[in-house]
């Protein structure tokens, strides 16, 4: 525990000094070095936990005597494998914070570097807290200081669009939250989770029409939070608003703890039954929604942090889809339940890290051109070559391209929604829409691959064109976090099997009735087998037998190159003899899959789909009285007239007290005897 206050005090200790020094680089190296110490102290207390499979418990301080709540901090298995996730991630945020921030010349780094402490603190305390009342001040201090990041940039019209809508979406479904947890208290008359998991037995055998209402608010809570669709209405309007550092947290983080927190409310907090069933169902239909809206949407961007924000939508989406079909299948089959789970919990694992990579990549877009509009930058390989390649492994990671590491955990949960149908107990319709689930995840599989496909040749490819300062090369700062997360893809992509066991172990956190490790998967050097009958192999993947293959190949190619001996020469490109001017041959970002898009594009009445996701709304007016709009105006009717009278008094006041000293000394005077009557009188005649 002393790790984790050590922790705490660095992230608490930045946010303090951060908020009194202007100078951009002093600011951003003790962010930085803060956020080192932090993560080191988090990593540190996840390894331990991990490797020896244990709980650390302490209660920092109680309210049992008023409203039998307490500060319970506890790390288990999950909460380690999200504190892990927060350690690796909030270094590199901090660290391409520290000279990304120089291309916002006209912003302070005091409204920046203090609300991304807060917000690394508050993330971290949502998942060691086990006690719902101080599980929603940390996850509202999270909310308001993600805002603050989010309205960065004050100047920006969309910055405070994306902010109110933001501020409005989240704290309405907070309110779900605590209505929840209000219902649940006067039932327990405590707020610690062990407490509500007997509580909420009662309240299903007696009050099952609570029940659901109880999980419909949780629900409905954090999946907005997650920018699951249609809550997440507001997540492609927020996300690209802030500096990307803090938008890959966003991205990487914050949306995540969501997922965490619907997985340790509906696994851990409240107890197996069938309301666990209907409601995992209900959250994998809205998985699988959330996958092809949002990343269908994705394809028809033409700005960067845009089209991250809407795959972190569908991203998000395959996550709640292995997390559904564990809930569902729980008590019918816990070996199907255990895949599914795992594959929703590694998908955090991975996109954590290729969509925090992705958002850095836009974010040195940003700080070499000035722009993330797709449409205006290109071939900018050539001056930015690693941020080119690590762009390139987190595109192929986020779209499951093997042996990258998101199609390990894709892999899983294909295999979860498919083989599910397989099972008996389940009804046949229910079997067929499960099918349908993993069908519908494969193919949009493929559409991520097209949008980052687009996003990569559209950016790094291609002639260098763009309005972009020669003089300004990304410091390494900036390019050494890319780096970190992008060996980070290749490595947990070539090598499952160490991060499976890490995943498997938070998963028995929340389900340790599930069956063991060893009975589910088969692991080796090579890779994993999923063993969906006994003594049988089904869903093999052995990413190091891949590998060899294509690096044989790759070695051959560039060997016959260089043999070959081949001088290579940069012309003019020829158009058929007909000149052209650049702008009229290039193939700019949004000309990538034309006809796709307007396809997907199309009008019903007054609002327009772009993508399957309405981009226009109809305008909505409501004629209201005058005099009711009055009522809506007290600064008219009441503070203006009482303020000016209270303004002519004092000038009265000023006038008497600035007029001749005779006047002056003679209202003292007429004062002083007036006082001394009062007093006469009140004393009953006698001073």
């Amino acid at each position: 525990m002393q790790y984790l206050y050590v922790s705490f005090l660095a992230l608490i200790c930045g946010a303090i000094l951060t908020s009194f020094i202007k100078n951009k680089t002093i600011s951003g190296f003790l962010a930085t070095t803060l956020t080192l110490i932090s993560s080191l102290c988090l990593f540190s207390v996840s390894i331990d936990v991990i490797s020896e499979n244990k709980v650390i418990e302490y209660e920092v301080f109680s309210f049992k005597g008023i409203l039998n709540s307490s500060l319970l901090l506890s790390i288990d298995s999950l909460s380690a494998l999200f504190l892990l996730i927060i350690s690796i991630i909030s270094f590199c945020v901090s660290m391409f914070s520290w000279k990304y921030l120089n291309a916002y010349k006209e912003n302070s780094p005091v409204s920046f570097y203090p609300f991304l402490m807060l917000l690394f603190m508050s993330s971290s305390g949502v998942v060691c807290v086990k006690d719902i009342l101080f599980f929603i001040v940390f996850w509202e201090f999270m909310t308001l200081s993600s805002w603050f990041l989010v309205v960065f940039e004050r100047e920006k019209k969309s910055a405070i669009k994306g902010g109110l809508q933001y501020f409005i979406a989240t704290h309405v479904t907070t309110a779900f939250l605590i209505l929840a947890s209000v219902i649940i208290y006067s039932y327990s008359n405590d707020f610690s989770f062990k407490a509500i998991n007997k509580s909420f037995e009662f309240i299903i055998n007696n009050h099952p029409a609570i029940a659901h209402f109880i999980l419909f608010s949780i629900f409905i809570a954090f999946v907005t939070k997650a920018g699951v669709l249609p809550f997440g209405f507001w997540l492609p309007n927020t996300y690209p608003q802030p500096p990307s550092s803090a938008s890959s947290f966003f991205g990487g983080v914050m949306s995540k703890l969501a997922v965490y927190a619907l997985l340790r409310f509906f696994c851990s907090v409240f107890p197996v039954s069938f309301y666990t069933q209907v409601w995992g169902f209900i959250i994998a239909v809205s998985g699988v929604f959330s996958i092809f809206v949002g990343t269908i949407a994705a394809l028809t961007q033409d700005e960067a942090k845009r089209l991250m924000s809407f795959h972190a939508i569908g991203q998000v989406g395959y996550m709640l889809l292995g997390i559904g079909v564990g809930l569902y299948f729980i008590k019918i089959n816990p070996f199907v339940a255990a895949v599914a789970l795992v594959g929703g919990l590694f998908h955090v694992f991975n996109n954590s890290i290729y969509k925090s990579l992705l958002f850095l990549n836009a974010g040195s877009i940003f700080y070499k051109t000035g722009t993330t509009d797709l449409n205006r930058v290109s071939g900018l390989m050539k001056v930015m070559p690693l941020t080119a390649i690590t762009a390139l492994i987190g595109s192929l990671s986020i779209a499951g391209v093997p042996p990258f590491n998101g199609f390990i955990s894709k892999l899983l949960i294909f295999e979860s929604s498919i083989w599910s149908a397989k099972q008996s107990e389940v009804f046949l319709l229910t079997r067929g829409t499960f099918i349908v689930f993993g069908i519908i995840s494969v193919f949009i599989s493929a559409v991520t691959l097209a949008s980052f496909l687009k996003f990569v040749n559209s950016a790094f490819m291609g002639k260098l064109e763009g309005t972009f300062d020669e003089k300004r090369d990304l410091p390494w700062s900036m390019v050494l976090p890319q780096l970190i997360l992008a060996g980070l893809c290749i490595l947990t992509g070539l090598f499952p099997m160490i991060s499976l066991k890490i995943i498997y172990a938070a998963t028995l956190a929340s389900y340790n009735f599930l069956p063991d490790f060893s009975s589910v998967f088969t692991v080796n050097f090579a890779g994993v087998d999923i063993n969906f009958i006994k003594n049988y192999s089904q869903g093999a993947w052995f990413p190091v037998f891949v590998m060899i293959p294509l690096i044989i190949l790759s070695i051959l190619i560039f060997s016959f190159e260089k043999y070959a001996g081949t001088p290579k020469r940069e012309v003019e490109t020829w158009y058929g003899g007909k000149e052209h001017t650049p702008e009229e041959v290039a193939y700019r970002g949004h000309s990538f899959y034309q006809p796709f898009k307007d396809l997907v594009s199309f009008r019903i009445g007054k609002i327009q789909f772009k993508g399957f996701y309405p981009v226009t709304t109809p305008s909505i007016k409501v004629s209201v009285p005058e005099k009711f709009l009055k009522i809506l105006h007290p600064d008219e009717w009441l503070y203006y007239p009482v303020a000016n009278r209270l303004t002519k008094l004092f000038e009265s006041a000023e006038k008497l007290h600035n007029s001749t000293t005779k006047k002056y000394i003679a209202w003292l005077i007429v004062g002083s005897i007036f006082i001394l009557i009062l007093l006469f009188y009140f004393s009953g005649g006698s001073l």
